[in-house]
């Protein structure tokens, strides 16, 4: 294989395995600031506006963000509610839509309630004794059991009476209830208490976005799934936040490797140009990599759910192990120290070999007045770094494609290398989406 390609595939390699690095380093990181957690609090926080309605989310039993715990039928004091809502986030980076909607109905059906049919009741209980009578009475007592029956089927009873007096109230009586539960296009008993509560939920936006979503629902299952959606939504948002934020960072860690690691793409390149045993090294390392069904460290990568200690602990171990296997390689990366001397000068002179000045491995010479070309060196070292961490930024699957591309190795599967912070069908999730 020609020189040139072989250089190639080892900078690809070197880049995989940075690009791995750095995305477990990130999840380390994340472990230890448990910042999916935060970010999945704050993606609740920001889909719901009704304060208090945030607080009793976040302390639900079924979606537990925080610690308090409170329950759906208390009344809060604002102290409480702050309180609540600025409590560190617990360890949780998923929730499930279908959770989340469960927990959401069960707080709005607690605030609702049936009242609004007293008035209904009233006239029904004022009419004569009669087959429409009891006909009447049962349909209500269906609707407020939470049963099938809907306004219309009530309507429709209303509307056989003979005495148009009592029509006349009845049918008011009912309109009255119609307009406190809104426009929804099916007033059904599984739907009362959830609109009821939508009602008496104390922020507009929250009470107007909800309203929104269930205007066309017909039933409560249809209900939920339009909630789920909602939550899908506002989770991508999260998530999209998230990738942004992972995403700088990143670039910061990549930069840091660069520099502590003293990774230099041109010194990198030359090196492997220079020394056909280290090129050659390096390529047959890339290619056996490339016949992995997936990125080479990848199965490093802690789990999206993944925030425990042990998880921290994973995650460490999987720094240690990348970092050990991009050693292992015997790269000229990292840094010495090594004072040059006159005798060194003159030694390297009478041999042919490199001016040691030139050396910018060697921190020494990037010391201002120690090199005659010293400035040099720092700029063509600050370039060299920067085309290190423009080219991690691009991420371990990038890099690995190509290299599997350029060797013939498997093609990638979709297993691959991904960052992933809802995914896979979840909410707050791998390090760069949320659930």
């Amino acid at each position: 294989m020609a020189p040139i390609i072989e250089v190639a595939i080892g900078l690809i390699f070197i880049f995989s395995l940075l690009s791995i690095l750095v995305t477990q380093i990130n999840t380390l990181v994340s472990n230890l600031l448990n910042w999916r957690a935060r970010q999945l609090k704050e993606g609740l926080i920001d889909l719901v506006s009704d304060r208090e309605l945030q607080a009793k989310i976040l302390a639900h039993p079924l979606v537990r963000m925080v610690e308090a715990q409170v329950s759906p039928t208390q009344d809060l004091t604002n102290d409480q509610v702050r309180d609540i809502i600025h409590s560190p986030a617990r360890k949780v980076t998923y929730i499930a839509p279908n959770t989340f909607v469960e927990a959401l109905v069960s707080l709005l059906s607690v605030e609702g309630g049936t009242a609004m049919f007293d008035l209904l009741e009233q006239g029904i209980t004022a009419l004569p004794e009669s087959d429409q009578k009891i006909k009447l009475r049962e349909l209500l007592r269906d609707l407020r059991s939470f049963g099938d029956t809907d306004t219309s089927k009530i309507r429709q009873a209303i509307l056989e009476l003979e005495d148009e007096n009592h029509k006349s109230l009845l049918s008011y009586a009912l309109e009255v209830a119609e307009d406190s539960l809104g426009k929804a296009s099916v007033k059904s008993g599984q739907m009362i208490p959830l609109l009821e509560g939508i009602n008496r939920v104390k922020d507009r936006a929250t009470q107007d976005a909800i309203r929104t979503i269930l205007v066309t629902a017909h039933n409560l299952q249809e209900a939920q799934a339009k909630l789920e959606r909602w939550f899908n939504d506002g989770m991508g948002r999260a998530s999209d936040i998230y990738k942004r934020r992972i995403g700088y960072v990143s670039v910061i860690v990549g930069l840091v490797i660069a520099v502590l690691l003293n990774v230099d793409t041109f010194h990198l390149a030359r090196a492997l140009w220079e020394d056909p045993s280290l090129r050659q090294a390096v390529a047959n390392a890339a290619r056996d990599a490339a016949q992995d069904t997936q990125p080479t460290g990848d199965e490093a990568l802690a789990p999206a759910d993944a925030s425990s200690a042990q998880a921290t602990a994973d995650a460490a171990q999987q720094v240690q192990e990348t970092l050990n296997q991009l050693l292992s390689l015997n790269l000229p990366i990292g840094w010495e120290f090594t004072p040059v001397t006159d005798e060194m000068l003159l030694t390297s002179q009478a041999a042919g070999l490199p001016d040691p000045r030139a050396n910018t491995r060697n921190l020494w010479n990037l010391i201002p007045g120690n090199s005659p070309d010293w400035l040099g060196n720092v700029l063509r070292k600050f370039i060299g770094w920067l085309v290190t961490v423009v080219a991690l930024a691009q991420g371990a699957p990038f890099w690995f494609d190509l290299l599997r591309r350029l060797t013939g190795g498997n093609s990638p599967s979709s297993s691959a290398t991904t960052v992933n912070l809802t995914v896979n069908g979840k909410s707050l999730p791998p390090d760069d989406n949320l659930g």
